[in-house]
């Protein structure tokens, strides 16, 4: 990029690109940074001691919990304990909430490379059984949405919506970890869930919830509360802090005559209040179920209570008693579909529109609202390039696919799940990167079905066994292929240290 003075960033809600003054951007992130309640900051020698410190801490972690790990999983975080430990730290960068007035910023951590991401992936897989199995879980906007219409309303329901201030930076690290050690350690719960290793899941949360270090330009930063958005663990364990809190505070509500229906997305929630007939008396139930969901360690805020609410990707509307539904769009989206020009893999547009329409279908209660949603989808697409010649067949073989689909019943649809599970066991992938000239993927699946798996006058390759005399389940080979650099990666903003001009460490007093 020739103007090494703007940053190219990423607007919050996936909304597109920011352009944004690299001073701007440093100041912008400072006002999260030099909070000094939140995060402080550290010379790079402590940071490099603590990070070594803490990764014999790690080490010694797998070493203790050997037991509980399967034999891939100790060899994957050791390998990744090796792999981060010359670079260890995430990356901090923000998003710009542009749908705010005033404009907002959100602070994010890259973690995918420091050197507790892989044992945050361990968290996450351990907890997210038990996340799921929550009262107030549900797995995405269709699930909901069936859910919803399942419902019969009297007269005198409403629909509001909640939604958490800063969740992440605002839940207390020692409450949270304490919340959770307190109901993970509960023989009750490990009964429940027998997965997971008690002592084993606790220590780990402990180390992660505690050690998030992340470079900022030319500074590094340690959070002091709260965990870090981006982490792999960190929507589980915000999951789990609130569900707990709602378990002893909140669901006592739904015994009563004021709460009929209560769901929640992270930090998102929704629910079905009942007015009482007297205002004063509805007004006192209403104040007592706000401030009990306030009083779990975060700061909610609630929309009023009416007929029609706009949560997550859907509206939801009351008629008539039951539940309607229709796709939401922000008002700012730019509908930044990926253009015919990109150098892509042509079943990647093949299945941006099948997945779009499913979409479409599920999340729509009325037919007239699915051709609109489709419509503008289509003409979306134009916008971004794609010829009606190209895209006409796909929508038809897409609206096709999706009517097929909702057809089925949840049964038939979970077996064909199974099935396909059981079949991706016994396939193996090429990893390739993808380039127009090179042969087809049809091609290459071609050549290894004739020379390979089931070559002419030999054995088939899953009928053969192999230096064990282990038979070797292999049917398929599936060509995964792996784009080149896009525009996101050669403007990527998150490692600013690399740019000319004054550092970050300038702008501090």
């Amino acid at each position: 990029m020739a103007n090494e003075q703007v940053v190219i960033a990423l607007a919050d809600k996936n909304l597109g690109p920011v352009g944004v003054e690299l001073e701007r951007y440093i100041k912008d992130a400072l006002v999260h940074l030099t909070d000094q309640t939140t995060y402080a900051i550290i010379p790079e020698t402590q940071a490099l001691r603590e990070v070594s410190e803490l990764a014999d801490e790690i080490f010694e972690w797998i070493a203790s919990n050997r037991n509980s790990l399967t034999d891939d999983e100790a060899k994957y975080l050791r390998a990744k304990l090796s792999e981060t430990y010359e670079e260890p730290f995430g990356y901090f960068y923000l998003t710009y909430k542009l749908h705010k007035t005033p404009v907002k910023t959100r602070p994010v951590c890259s973690d995918c490379a420091s050197i507790t991401h892989a044992l945050g992936q361990w968290v996450d897989e351990q907890l997210q059984p038990i996340v799921q199995a929550q009262h107030t879980y549900f797995k995405n906007s269709f699930a909901l949405k069936e859910e919803l219409l399942t419902l019969t309303l009297p007269p005198n329901a409403s629909l509001f919506s909640f939604d958490a201030v800063s969740m992440y930076t605002n839940i207390d690290t020692e409450e949270c970890i304490a919340r959770l050690e307190d109901y993970l350690m509960n023989p009750t719960t490990q009964s429940t869930f027998p997965h997971y290793p008690a002592e084993a899941l606790v220590d780990a949360i402990k180390i992660i919830m505690r050690n998030n270090r992340m470079k900022f330009g030319d500074i590094i930063v340690h959070q002091l509360i709260g965990i870090a958005m981006g982490m792999a663990p960190a929507p589980t364990i915000a999951n789990l802090f609130v569900a707990l809190h709602e378990q002893r505070e909140l669901l006592s509500f739904l015994d009563g005559d004021c709460l009929l229906y209560l769901r929640r997305f992270i930090d998102d929630g929704l629910g079905i209040w009942l007015h009482h007939h007297d205002k004063r008396i509805d007004t006192i139930h209403w104040n007592a179920f706000k401030a009990a969901v306030n009083n779990g360690g975060l700061t909610w805020e609630f929309t009023p209570r009416s007929k029609q609410v706009d949560f997550m990707d859907l509206t939801i509307e009351i008629v008539d008693g039951h539940i309607e539904t229709k796709l939401y769009k922000k008002p700012l989206a730019l509908h930044l579909y990926i253009p015919p020009s990109s150098c892509h893999p042509p079943g990647v547009a093949t299945g941006l529109i099948f997945g779009n329409v499913l979409r479409i279908f599920q999340l729509n209660t009325q037919q007239k609202n699915i051709d609109a949603d489709l419509i503008q989808f289509y003409h979306d697409l134009m916008d971004r390039g794609y010829q009606p010649s190209f895209i006409t067949p796909l929508f038809q073989k897409a609206i096709d696919n999706a009517t097929k689909y909702l057809s089925q019943s949840p049964a038939y649809r979970l077996q064909c799940k199974q099935k396909k599970l059981e079949q991706s066991r016994r396939r193996i992938f090429l990893h390739l990167p993808y380039h127009p000239n090179d042969p087809t993927s049809t091609t290459i699946r071609r050549l290894w079905r004739t020379l390979v798996a089931r070559p002419h006058g030999q054995p088939p390759l899953n009928a053969m066994t192999n230096h064990h005399g282990d038979p070797i389940p292999i049917d398929n080979m599936v060509i995964a292929y792996h784009r080149s650099l896009n525009l996101g990666n050669i403007l990527s903003y998150r490692k600013i240290c690399k740019r000319s001009g004054p550092k970050v460490s300038s702008y501090l007093d």
